[in-house]
């Protein structure tokens, strides 16, 4: 053997044999003295992992363990074998921490016993020719395409433990250990073996932390001195560990040429370890997308695995077949796969079989046979029965693979509790969700660099790509299903501390979309393919509009629901939005049973598509670099952009030309400022009476200043007054603060202030990537549905309609809605242009915001849900007026408010196509929320939200107050306004808006 002998110094090889030389004599008086290691108890355990028993297979190697061979120095190398295969019981169970803390054992005592290979007796070292049974010929899946034959290797060589006598005359000198040596029969093809598999697993568990750990660097500069017989084969053994330790620390081209010329013995026999070789070259074909050559290499790892009986060697190279196979062919039966269900070895391997028919429901499920797909199904189950691997990984992919069917097969809410339960149990089992727990321990204690922790949270928290979706779609599923905000708070950290601030603001976007996805049905992933396939085509990339594509070839019955949805729609509208005779409602109420029959059929088509391995982008919310945004912005927009973490808040400000960020100590001062706010105004509690006599108070104008001051420490007087608009994105408790009342001073000397709003137009998005227009233009609106019901409890009916014809007259064909509507209110909406919702929206703020009905004209009902209004066919008024809306800023801040009630709403609605919404922070629900209302919509088709906004704010503060229609507000007295000129009365009505500008009309 000649592997990589040459770059290797001769001398040091010489040194290394010398110094560990056992006396011929040695050998001769130890012989036979002990029995061969590991024991014959130790591969009894193997019965009952291969048969899937992984919890008795543990005790089994566990119990090995304990009678391991001990000596002064402690455990010797055949610990190295229990430990891994401890190990291996944990990783199949999902138990990725105690895996790797028996995987890291098994390595460490490797790292002890290095050159153990080099105490093997010189003797027993004879050249290898062909096994007589080889058991290749047995597999009914295929044959090898390399050429090579089995090793026939001796079941055990004869290794020296503990120390010559030499050694220990020098000891007792020195004042060291004594140590007596014996020889001792070692298994030495099974310890080579579990020391690659050890690393191998290693990386699995740990994948791009594997890079940065210093027992992986360990491993690689013991390997590179060979510590093996020289010229021998069992140098191919120490070549495949190099191997995999090199593609543990990330050097995979090294890698790749290490295990290539691993292979074999003498060039002609395959060994041990070469299953593991080659399973490691088809991982990284894989990783590289060389699909046909991960399929070549996994296949012949499953003929060299059985060969030497090593069959979790053989399930290993099936899943990564059953993937190259589901990825290149998802439309046709994988042969292989099915040809090994006629392998007479299955008979007693339940752990393989099991997961064969997981792989083989899958590609039926593909094909569409699914009375196939649930056979398999079945047969897995029973592989499982009274297993614990129906506990662990197996029994997971179970769980989902049971989802995918139950969607397939048309049980939405079957798929939908058999999904929920499988992510549960993967998120212990997840490598990437433990990968990610792990770096915030590295970087918590400082293990790692900012630089490397910025690079880990880069790969482990990325927005999903085609290839995750085609690979993992299920561990992407889970990932984005498993929030960390203590990894994403590092991950923005790392860019803080490294001192760039325009990465540190799309962290922050980015961070905000995966919290609004963690609250989605499946992670976002629904919408995600409901707007690939039914944005504009104005709004696809070129990316998008191929994905599209692809869906509606693959899936024809998305084209059959979209064209009926479309015709059911232009029915509808051709009827009015509450029709007054019997005839117009029934035809109403059946055209809405027949689109809540598609818009079910497209959503459980969707469930089936998302769980599979169909790419598709997140369009929304939209994500754009700082540069992009900051292109978009006119040169006198200004963007105020907040990030909150445990220990401060982050402050981005800027514009088309100009950056600045700055820090925020002490956030829970900031929010205790915030509630005296919100108290000073008059807020308490939610509907609670506001006293006339309070709003007299102006000490809400000293903390109004006081707080602006401290979000922008350096501003200065008449600072607003070079702009045309303020942006504001908020974060966490910043969503409360009514920055339009905020004091400023307004730069015409002597100190004097005046509300924010006074001297420029505010609007707020839920992303800094949202401050820009989604559209080019603002399309006018074809009608408005205005839900009459009562603003404030105790109204009577004469001010709901006197509210009502107040309104009516400033929306486009507007259309009263004062009873329950003919079908849900989440399908009628998607042809409403305008909604304003004269209503009390009780259910606002009291718990899941999903569970919140926008509408209120059928609240509590099903399909009036903010949930129902993303379901298919999407679509949803451009623009919503909430003014009954609740929000933690009522309480001023009292219990756990996160500012998630607005943000979530908000994007919520955005989702259904929304460009404008104006809801309420606070329930004032009198005359000025009306006027609000009413000043905006007089004014939106002509110019920007924004300015729209601030002019009626205008208008509002002039009226004069009429306590007949200030439900809330208590006692009155001289002292007490007689306009609505504070901020109770119109600081309460938020304007969230995309910045979208009306369409100019031709000259």
């Amino acid at each position: 053997m000649l592997l990589a002998s040459s770059r290797i110094i001769p001398a040091l090889i010489l040194a290394i044999v010398v110094s560990l030389a056992i006396p011929a004599e040695a050998w001769a008086q130890n012989r036979g003295r002990s029995t061969v290691v590991p024991s014959d108890a130790y591969y009894a355990g193997f019965v009952p992992f291969y048969q899937g028993d992984y919890q008795g297979a543990g005790e089994v190697f566990n119990a090995a363990g304990r009678a391991g061979v001990r000596s002064t120095e402690g455990r010797w190398i055949d610990s190295i074998c229990y430990a891994t295969m401890l190990g291996e019981c944990h990783f199949q169970m999902g138990n990725n921490a105690l895996a790797l803390e028996n995987y890291n054992t098994a390595l460490l005592l490797f790292v002890q016993h290095s050159t153990w290979m080099l105490r093997i007796s010189p003797e027993s070292l004879q050249p290898i020719g062909p096994i007589s049974n080889d058991l290749r010929a047995n597999v009914t899946w295929g044959k090898s395409a390399r050429n090579t034959m089995i090793g026939n290797y001796p079941d055990s060589l004869p290794t020296f433990q503990g120390q010559t006598d030499a050694q220990n005359q020098q000891a007792v000198r020195g004042g060291g250990v004594i140590s007596s040596g014996r020889i001792m029969p070692v298994r030495a093809g099974e310890i080579a073996r579990c020391i690659a598999l050890a690393i191998y697993r290693r990386q699995e568990i740990m994948g791009p932390i594997s890079q940065y750990d210093g027992l992986t660097g360990n491993l690689v500069g013991i390997l590179q001195r060979r510590p093996a017989p020289p010229n021998h084969w069992t140098g191919a053994w120490v070549d495949v560990q190099y191997g995999l330790a090199l593609a543990a620390a990330g050097k995979t081209e090294e890698a790749v040429q290490t295990l290539q010329r691993s292979l074999t013995t003498a060039g002609q026999y395959d060994h041990d370890l070469t299953s593991l070789a080659l399973l490691q070259l088809g991982r990284i074909a894989l990783e590289q997308q060389d699909f046909p050559a991960a399929q070549t290499y996994f296949l012949e790892a499953t003929y060299s695995a059985a060969a030497f009986q090593q069959y979790q060697q053989v399930e290993d190279a099936l899943e990564g077949l059953a993937k190259v196979s589901m990825i290149t062919k998802a439309g046709q039966m994988p042969q292989g796969l099915l040809a090994m269900s006629n392998w007479n070895e299955l008979r007693k391997l339940d752990a393989l079989r099991a997961k064969l028919s997981l792989a083989l429901a899958e590609a039926n499920s593909y094909m569409g046979n699914l009375p196939a797909a649930s056979a398999a199904l079945e047969d897995a189950r029973r592989s499982m029965n009274r297993r614990s691997m129906s506990k662990g990984r197996v029994g997971i992919r179970y769980g989902y693979l049971s989802a995918l069917l139950a969607y397939q097969g048309g049980n939405a809410s079957g798929g939908a509790s058999s999904f929920a339960s499988a992510v549960a149990a993967n998120r212990a089992a997840s490598t990437r969700v433990y990968q990610t727990e792990m770096t915030n321990q590295l970087f918590v204690s400082n293990t790692i660099t900012e630089r490397s922790a910025q690079l880990l949270y880069d790969e482990l928290l990325r927005e999903p790509t085609d290839a995750d979706w085609i690979s993992e779609p299920f561990e992407t599923l889970t990932v984005l299903l498993t929030p960390n905000p203590t990894a994403m708070e590092n991950w923005f950290n790392t860019a803080v501390m490294r001192k760039q601030p325009e990465l540190a603001l799309e962290l922050a976007d980015r961070i905000r979309r995966m919290r609004f996805f963690a609250t989605l049905p499946l992670g976002g992933r629904l919408l995600a393919l409901r707007w690939v396939l039914e944005s504009s085509d104005a709004a696809l990339d070129t990316k998008g509009k191929l994905q599209r594509q692809d869906l509606l070839a693959k899936h024809p019955e998305l084209k059959a629901f979209q064209d009926e949805a479309k015709r059911l729609k232009g029915e509808l509208l051709q009827i009015e939005l509450q029709p007054d005779d019997k005839d117009g409602f029934v035809k109403q109420r059946d055209l809405a049973e027949k689109l809540q029959k598609v818009s079910d059929g497209y959503e459980v088509l969707l469930g089936a598509i998302a769980l599979r391995r169909t790419p598709s982008q997140f369009l929304f919310p939209p994500l754009k670099s700082t540069a992009e945004i900051r292109e978009k912005l006119e040169d006198t927009q200004l963007v105020l952009t907040f990030f909150s973490t445990t220990r401060s808040v982050h402050v981005f400000l800027f514009t088309k030309k100009d950056y600045v960020h700055w820090t925020l100590e002490n956030p829970r001062e900031i929010k205790g400022q915030i509630g005296d706010l919100l108290k000073q105004i008059g807020l308490v509690k939610r509907d609670a009476p506001v006293q006339a006599k309070d709003l007299a108070e102006t000490q809400w104008q000293t903390t109004s200043a006081e707080l602006l001051k401290k979000f922008i420490p350096t501003l200065k007087p008449g600072f607003w007054n070079t702009y045309s608009e303020l942006v504001i994105v908020p974060d966490d408790v910043l969503w409360y603060v009514p920055f339009e009342a905020l004091h400023t001073d307004d730069g015409l000397g002597a100190g004097h202030t005046v509300p924010v709003s006074e001297v420029i137009p505010i609007r707020y998005a839920p992303t800094a990537s949202l401050a820009i227009p989604q559209k080019d233009a603002r399309p006018r609106p074809q009608n408005t549905a205005i839900v009459v019901g009562r603003l404030f409890n105790s109204d009577d009916s004469d001010i709901t309609i006197e509210q009502f014809d107040q309104l009516q007259s400033a929306f486009i064909a507007p259309d009263k809605i004062d009873r329950p509507p003919a079908g849900p209110s989440s399908l009628l909406a998607k042809v409403w242009d305008q909604l304003v919702v004269i209503d009390d929206s009780e259910d606002a703020n009291r718990g899941d915001v999903w569970n919140w009905s926008p509408a209120q004209a059928d609240r509590s009902k099903p399909g009036s849900e903010l949930a129902a209004w993303l379901r298919s066919p999407l679509g949803g008024p451009e623009v919503i007026y909430l003014p009954g809306f609740h929000t933690g800023a009522e309480d001023a801040l009292k219990g756990n408010t996160t500012g998630s009630d607005i943000f979530l709403t908000a994007l919520g609605l955005m989702a259904t196509g929304s460009e404008t919404v104006v809801l309420s922070r606070w329930h004032s629900a009198g005359s000025a929320s009306i006027a609000t209302v009413e000043g905006i919509a007089k004014r939106i088709s002509e110019m920007p939200a924004s300015t729209a906004w601030q002019e009626s704010m205008a208008d509002v503060r002039k009226l004069s107050l009429d306590p007949k229609k200030e439900p809330r507000l208590k006692g009155s007295g001289v002292t007490t306004t007689q306009t609505l000129d504070h901020p109770y009365f119109w600081a309460d009505m938020m304007l969230i808006d995309t910045g979208i500008n009306p369409k100019k009309e031709m000259p």
